[in-house]
Order: structure tokens, then sequence, then C-alpha cells
């Protein structure tokens, strides 16, 4: 087993432990700070990750699906085949997603009916990382870092049998979704090989009540009534995904590896099937045709491909413990298509290169890491809505980075920094060129033994994207007109955040207030179409700066009530609560999610395992101008697993998971199309895992 595989192993105290001893073993380590894994312990900020048992758990079939409910975290929603994370109530540019430390380089960040592509299902860990510990990755991520460790490259070498891999299949009632998927791995002394592949076939999935929301200003009832659906249409997702990959190890440590990965999805975008209607009205098409364009709606057609390559050198020379270089390149494309029209052409091409240490102690120091990031990509979106998205850019970004822990008794401090430069060459139009400086300090206080508190302070600047630098167009997706503004500066944030932990024989806590203020928030606010010489039916919208300020606050308890020797029961409570606020303006910021509070419980005994949660997420009516207000709903789940073990190292799990067993008609407040596309109702997945 290798040191990285040792370092994430969570170990818990036995029965025969003394009564002080805690059954929560604080081993959990945080593998996206840096070439080495690092405890939790060590960072200020609060920190979440999930397992391949815990994503497989969940099950979702895009990232922001999947992390939904963590706390804290909340998700973009635009049908069945986008979702993107949405920390703290930040979305697009000031989350990062990333693909093993590297940027995932699609157009997800720039609208929300752009899928993030990246394969939940055949992931072997996710990381969601905020406060100084981000300044790693990108000056950008103020909301946080998603990182995403795929099966890509094997970093591990295999057992004494020279193999492992799984296959699985399930199918979902809500869609007649069906996922088969699998992976394995090979290797000898030295080298290791793997291959990944997944296949998802999804139809419109249906709905608990009607697709268009009622709101009793805007609707009668009657018009209501006919809305009436049991599918949301143009929710379909289809999916197909491969990679290969392999590794070769040399002395205990040491490896290089590389892998290719081609990820393909064609999946409807809802909402605009009456629009689409309307526009062959207009155009004098016969009914016959109008009700055949209206069917097929608006679909996105994605293909990626990926090249990938890592090294990791361990103790190179003295004073250096780990060394790790990280290259990407990405070949991305998607055409968005009304019926068998395309429409819009969204291309990237773009490489990353990342080189990090981590060194041991010096001098006052007792351990950090220093490094480097360059990245160059070339963006381009033509077609119906190439304007929205501004002119044909190039965008160049190169940072160095630093991250230092100092231990002194009970005391522990952290600090960062980010010095980062971007320069974006657009066609036809003013180039933009400035340097970002990001700092941050941590500090945290260990109380005892089981109580620590953390107080972390950032301040953090970010570069404005190309798009709200030169939007200039209709967006049909969020029903808007961009104007972006060229003049645009950095956007720079200050935030604190303090976090209590408790760490229990049978108890384990944490808590989190944060606050940031933002001088020259970047936001898409309602203009003036006729002072800004824009003739359109869509509402106007233009970038500009705010001051604003975000605040709130994310709290989880969990309970071991029993455990013996092959039985574990277990409950949770989680809340988390964001609010945000255009100080300029005296009002709301759009699509910020409610207050949250829920519960769980799993049960494990012998080859069962099983769990059920419920969750209620409040109203939202603290709203933005023309934003309508979103219903509270409760979400109920369950799950259940029995795992056979067939003998030679083959163990078979039988699985089923239901989702919104309550049938709730649920609208998440962060989505542009809340009130058109609700999510799915009731839904029982069932499936077969065997792993060898």
């Amino acid at each position: 087993m290798s040191a990285l595989a040792c370092a994430l192993t969570t170990l818990h105290a036995d029965n025969n432990s003394v009564a002080n001893t805690p059954i929560y073993e604080l081993k959990e380590y945080i593998v996206s700070a840096g070439p080495v894994a690092r405890a939790i312990e060590d960072y200020s900020s609060p920190f979440t990750s999930l397992d391949e048992a815990a994503i497989r758990k969940e099950g979702g079939s895009s990232l922001g699906e999947l992390l939904d409910g963590q706390a804290g975290v909340t998700a973009t929603s635009f049908g069945g085949g986008a979702s993107r994370p949405i920390i703290r109530g930040f979305d697009g540019p000031r989350v990062r997603i990333l693909e093993a430390g590297l940027g995932s380089l699609d157009v997800s960040e720039t609208s929300p009916d752009h899928a993030v592509s990246v394969e939940p299902l055949l992931t072997d860990r996710v990381e969601i990382l905020r406060g100084p510990s981000t300044l790693l990755y990108g000056s950008s991520a103020i909301g946080g870092v998603v990182n995403v460790m795929g099966k890509e490259i094997p970093r591990e070498r295999v057992d004494s049998t020279g193999y492992e891999g799984a296959i699985e299949t399930r199918y979902d009632s809500v869609s007649n979704g069906e996922t088969h998927l699998g992976y394995g791995t090979i290797g000898g002394e030295h080298w290791t090989l793997s291959v990944t592949g997944l296949k998802r076939n999804a139809d419109n999935y249906e709905i608990a009540g009607d697709a268009e929301a009622f709101h009793e200003e805007a609707h009668d009832h009657d018009e209501h009534e006919e809305a009436s659906s049991d599918e949301l249409g143009s929710s379909f997702v289809e999916t197909d995904y491969y990679s290969v990959g392999g590794s070769w190890s040399f002395g205990e440590q040491n490896y290089i590896g590389a892998s290719f990965s081609s990820y393909n999805s064609n999946y409807g975008v809802p909402g605009h099937e009456h629009e689409h209607e309307e526009e062959e009205d207009d155009h004098d098409h016969d009914h016959d045709d109008e009700d055949e364009h209206a069917e097929e709606g608006v679909a996105i057609d994605l293909e990626r491909k990926r090249f990938d390559l890592e090294l990791a050198i361990f103790d190179p020379i003295a004073w250096i413990e780990a060394a790790r270089v990280r290259f990407g390149y990405t070949d991305y494309q998607h055409i968005e298509l009304e019926g068998d029209e395309t429409g819009t052409v969204f291309e990237r091409d773009g490489l990353e290169l990342r080189a990090e240490a981590a060194h041991y102690e010096w001098s006052i120091i007792d351990e950090g890491i220093v490094g480097i990031q360059i990245s160059d990509t070339e963006f381009e979106a033509t077609g119906e809505e190439g304007a929205a998205f501004g002119p044909a850019t190039q965008t160049r970004n190169q940072a160095i980075f630093i991250s230092e822990h100092i231990h002194h008794g009970d005391w522990h401090y952290e600090f960062g920094g980010r010095l980062e430069t971007q320069q974006i060459n657009a066609a036809g139009t003013t180039d933009y060129s400035d340097m970002a400086m990001s700092l941050a300090v941590g500090i945290i206080y260990d109380i005892n033994e089981r109580n620590s508190l953390a107080l972390s302070l950032q301040r953090s600047q970010r570069h404005p994207t190309s798009t709200e630098l030169y939007a200039d167009g209709e967006h049909i997706a969020t029903s808007q007109y961009e104007r972006g503004d060229a003049n645009l500066g950095l956007e720079t944030a200050y935030g604190v955040d303090l976090t209590y932990r408790y760490q229990g024989n049978k108890w384990e806590a944490s808590a989190s207030l944060f606050y940031t203020y933002f001088e020259d928030y970047i936001y898409a606010a309602e203009a003036d179409a006729t002072a800004l010489g824009i003739v359109s039916e869509l509402d106007v919208y233009a970038y500009d700066h705010v001051n604003a300020n975000f605040y709130g606050f994310e709290a989880e308890l969990n309970r071991i009530l029993f455990r013996s020797e092959d039985s574990q029961l277990q409950v949770g409570l989680m809340s988390d609560f964001v609010r945000a606020e255009n100080r300029d303006g005296n009002d709301n910021l759009p699509r910020i999610p409610p207050l949250r509070m829920g519960g769980k419980i799993q049960w494990a005994h012998g080859k069962w395992d099983a769990g059920l949660l419920l969750r209620h997420a409040f109203e939202q009516n603290d709203t933005a101008p023309l934003e309508t207000e979103t219903d509270a709903y409760t979400e109920l789940k369950a799950d259940l697993a029995y795992t056979f073990q067939l003998g030679s190292g083959i163990d078979l799990t039988l699985f089923a998971q239901a989702n919104n067993l309550l049938d709730e008609e649920i609208r998440h407040h962060t989505s542009y199309i809340k009130d058109v596309a609700p999510l799915p109702g009731r839904n029982v997945t069932i499936g077969a895992r065997m792993e060898f």
C-alpha cells in the first residue's frame, strides 16, 4: 500500500479502548493541498471530502448533484445534464473545479446550462477546500475549490494479485435511466495500467407537479392548470466516457503517469420549448413544424478530449519532502442544437502546467508548499448566441504561490499568498492585463485534546472573466441580454472564518461562521436598455462593480449511538445558511440558497448497510429585483445495500437508493430556470456492483 493510501485511512478505536479514547480518531487527510497528504487538523478552514464509497452512495450523475447537501454546498440545476457546485452562495468563476489539481478547462463557469465535464461515478475522491488553502489553486477561488481525484492515472501499485477493478450497472425509475460502468487496473513490480468506461442513457425525468411554478401575481389558475405535465421536457441525458492511463514507479514511492480521456454528452436544455414554438409561429411555419420543433427543443452536444501527465518524486533533495509536476491539455467543444439546427458552437483549447514542492522544517516554519502555475487557453463562441459571450479570446495566466505552517505548542499558524498575472487578448476590442495579489492567515488553538478553535483571515483578488468584460448579446439560457464592461478591474474580497471543532468519545461536531466583504464585486445587474442603446425583448443586464456582503454559517453534528464488533448505528445533524447583500443598492443579490436543516441515520451490520436522510429547505424570500421567491420543500432519501462475498477476492453488492420519497416539488433557488424546471420527482434506483 502506498504512502498516500495509508494517509487516507481513517482509524477508529475499538470497544476495548479506554473510556476517554475517542471513537473518532482524526486521521483523515487532505490530498488536494500539495504533493503530500496533510491532516485536516492542520487547516484552519472547513474541509469536506467524499471517498469512493460515499460517492457511490450519493450516486449523482453530475458534480453539482453529487455534492448538493454537503454542509455549505448547494448546486445549480439546469435539467438532467448540467449542475455545478455552489459554495456559500458563490458560483461560476468563484468556485474552481479541478481534476487532480488542474482546471477542468470546460466552459461550465460561463453559463449555468453548460455541464461540468467530470464523471462522478468514476471518481476516487472529491475534496472541497475553503480559506487559505484555496490560494494554492487560483485567486478566483474566493468561494472555494472542488478537487476531483479520478481514476485516469494510477497513482498506487496494485496488490499482490496484480489486478483490481469493478463493474456496475444501475437503473433509475424517474427517467428510465440506465448507467453501466467499469474500471480495471493491472500491474507488475514497476508498471500499472488502468482503463475506465461509462455509458448513461436517461429519458426526460418525471416531476412531482407542474413544470411551471405558480406565482399568484403572475398567473391565473386556468393557465396554471393547462401547464400541467408529468415530465420535464428536454431533461434527457446521454453520456459516454472512457479513459486509458498508465504509470511507472521507481524508488519506493516515485512515479510518472499519463492518461487520455474522452467525455461525450448529449443532453437537453429545459425551459425553451415554448419559446421556440413562438419563434416558429412568428416565422409563419405550419403547425406540424411548430410541434416538431417544440418537441425537440434545445440540446447540447458536448465533446471533450483530455491528456494528462503527472510526475511525483519524494525526497529528491535534503530539504524537499516531495515534488509534483502536472500537465494537462484539453480540447473542448460543444454545439447547442435547436431541433436539428446548429445554434451556437463553443470551443476551448487549453493547457495548464503546475509544479509544486513540499519542504521540510526551515527556520521557524515546520512545513510548507511553494509552487508555480501557468495556463494558456483559447475560447470562442460562434453562432446565434456568440455575441453573448464576447469575441474570440486568448487568456494567459501565470502565478506563484506559497502555503506555510508553524506549530507552537497548542497554537498552529497557517499563512499563504498568491501572486497572479492574467492577460486576455480579445479580437477587435480592448485587451485586459492586470496582477492580482491574495493573502491569507489562519490560527488554530487546541483548547484541549478534543476541542479546537480556528480563525482564518483572507484577502483575495479575482480577475474578471472574458464574458464579464466583453459580453454583448442575448443569452437564451438565462433569458437575459447581457452587456459586459471592458473597463472592469479586479474584484477584491476580505473574508473571516471562525470554526469550532470537537472530537469526543462518541461525538464529532463542527460549526463555522463566515463573513466576506467585497469591494468591486462583479455581477450582472438590471440595466436601462434605452440608455445602453439595446433593443431586445429580453430583460437587459449589464456587468458592473458593487460593494457586497456575504455572511452565514455551517454546522454539523455526528453521534455514534451504538457500536459493536460488526455493527454501528450513527446519527447526524446539519444546517447551513448564507445571506448576500448589495450594499450599494440596499437589496439582495440573486440566486442565494435558503436556510437548510437536516438529519440522517446510518446503520451497518455485517453485510448490510442502510441510511436515511431528511432535509428541509426553507422558503427563500430574500430576493433580488425581478427575482421570484421559492417555496420551502422537504427532501427524504434512503439507501440499502447488501454485499455477498463470492470468494477469490470477489464481492457482489446489490443496492437500492430512493430520492425525493415524499414526491415533493423541489425548485432550487439557485437555478435560473427554477420557475419552469423543477428537480425530479420520486425516484428509485436499483443496481449491482461487482468488485474484484
